[in-house]
């Protein structure tokens, strides 16, 4: 199970898909907290999104994400690693 960080952007809701879509994606964003398959989700300024999540692939968030009953948007995804083992190893690999 890879981290992953995915930020998504979207431009104009229409108010009437908004409200239909709205206690959806409230539910189901939360279903995904609750079940650790996202660490945190944030909102930003100008209708973004940020999620760090725990999925099988890029591919696989990906299909998530697309499934969503949430406003389409365009995602862009980071692989993420535990910082400090990748420092950890890093040294390692420079002491031998």
């Amino acid at each position: 199970m890879g981290k992953y960080l995915a930020i998504g952007h979207h431009g104009p809701v229409d108010p009437e898909l908004g409200l239909r879509i709205a206690d959806a994606a409230v539910e189901w964003i939360s279903a995904r907290l609750a079940d650790g398959t996202f660490d945190c989700l944030y909102s930003m300024a100008g209708g973004g999104r940020m999620i760090v999540a725990n999925a099988a692939s890029e591919e696989a968030l990906r299909a998530m994400l697309r499934a969503a009953p949430d406003a389409p948007r365009e995602w862009t995804f980071t692989e993420l690693f535990d910082g400090i083992e990748v420092i950890r190893r890093y040294v390692e690999s420079m002491r031998t």
